[in-house]
């Protein structure tokens, strides 16, 4: 069972992966809104991954996901990418070549490779 930390924009579209994840026997950590705080208890006590929805709001996403890299608590930590207009995931690409990038609809294969690495 892994920890894993699901950041995306949209509680309604983000419950079939919460619930996909589950399923698969995994602990999801998942809040609604971002705030400052999260990130302070995401380097206190971080999860075994954290998966960024890229479709709403790209920006914010690559956003924590740098100042998660900025971390020496949280550089490590597997970050996964979903979905987003390839034009968008291209950027971020750039900026974290380190992360996962894959669909939702291969969310848990993706986060078992990106795991084991």
């Amino acid at each position: 069972m892994l920890r894993v930390r699901l950041i995306h924009w949209k509680a309604l579209e983000a419950e079939p992966h919460l619930k996909a994840l589950c399923g698969a026997g995994h602990k999801v950590e998942y809040d609604e809104q971002f705030r400052p705080e999260l990130m302070k208890s995401w380097r206190q006590s971080p999860p075994d991954a954290f998966v960024i929805d890229l479709s709403r709001l790209p920006s914010h996403g690559r956003e924590i996901a740098i100042a998660l890299r900025q971390s020496p608590r949280t550089r490590f930590v597997p970050i996964l990418f979903c979905e987003g207009e390839e034009e968008k995931v291209a950027r971020v690409r750039c900026d974290l070549p380190d992360a996962s990038y894959c669909t939702f609809r291969n969310l848990l294969s993706a986060l078992r490779k990106a795991v084991a690495n």
